[in-house]
């Protein structure tokens, strides 16, 4: 007995269409290679790891067991993406800011001990500011240093803005994803806001392309 999926409409054998969630039966009508890449591009291209059933309109959340069962590799793929999103959350965590290194770590001791040193590749990192060590200057002098003259201006940037990659331009990120389209009219480059990745080059290549210290990177 083949079925119709209503998302390819493809006809298939009935053992091509898996349950989808444990609180929906949209699996009798959508096949396992359109849920299959439903659950892939949210990764790739979203990062999220909240992923509703595909069938239209649906709001059923597929679960982690759900995902194991239709694929062990998005299911390792998922359950990274997982780990390194709760682990973000953590405030005393910070990720190693070695490019090369995929660790990360919980600082408890914070701001009153600000020198990091990574567990796994020893490099320092400062927990306060979130970025490599700065040599020869304290916090506080590097602080004066960041700011400059124009103190509210600096920060305003510095905590609001980010440069487009390709063309320099500030941009301003509102709420939702982190998928930024730059909104010059020659440029339009997409990339990641956290580690400011070419999202051409996700889509190709999934989420090994961002960057290691990034919490989308699986």
């Amino acid at each position: 007995m083949e079925i119709e999926c209503q998302i390819c409409f493809e006809s298939h054998s009935k053992s091509l269409f898996p349950k989808i969630t444990a609180n929906c039966n949209h699996g009798l009508n959508i096949c396992e290679l359109c849920v299959n890449k439903h659950i892939k591009t949210q990764l790739d291209s979203k990062g999220v790891v909240e992923i509703n059933c595909p069938f239209n309109k649906c709001n059923q959340k597929i679960q982690n067991d759900d995902i194991k069962k239709i694929s062990k590799e998005l299911f390792e793929r998922f359950d990274t993406l997982l780990l390194r999103q709760t682990l973000s959350k953590i405030p005393e965590f910070r990720w190693c800011k070695n490019s090369e290194c995929n660790s990360g770590q919980i600082h408890f001791e914070g701001d009153d001990a600000p020198i990091m040193t990574c567990h796994a590749c020893k490099q320092k990192s400062c927990y306060t500011h979130d970025i490599p060590w700065h040599q020869d200057s304290t916090c506080s002098e590097y602080e004066i240093t960041r700011k400059g003259n124009d103190k509210e201006t600096r920060d305003l940037l510095e905590k609001e803005t980010k440069p487009c990659p390709q063309c320099g331009v500030r941009i301003i990120k509102g709420e939702g994803c982190n998928h930024i389209i730059c909104g010059m009219k020659k440029c339009h480059y997409e990339f990641c806001w956290l580690c400011f990745a070419d999202y051409n080059e996700i889509r190709k290549h999934g989420n090994t392309f961002h960057k290691k210290t990034c919490r989308f990177y699986a």
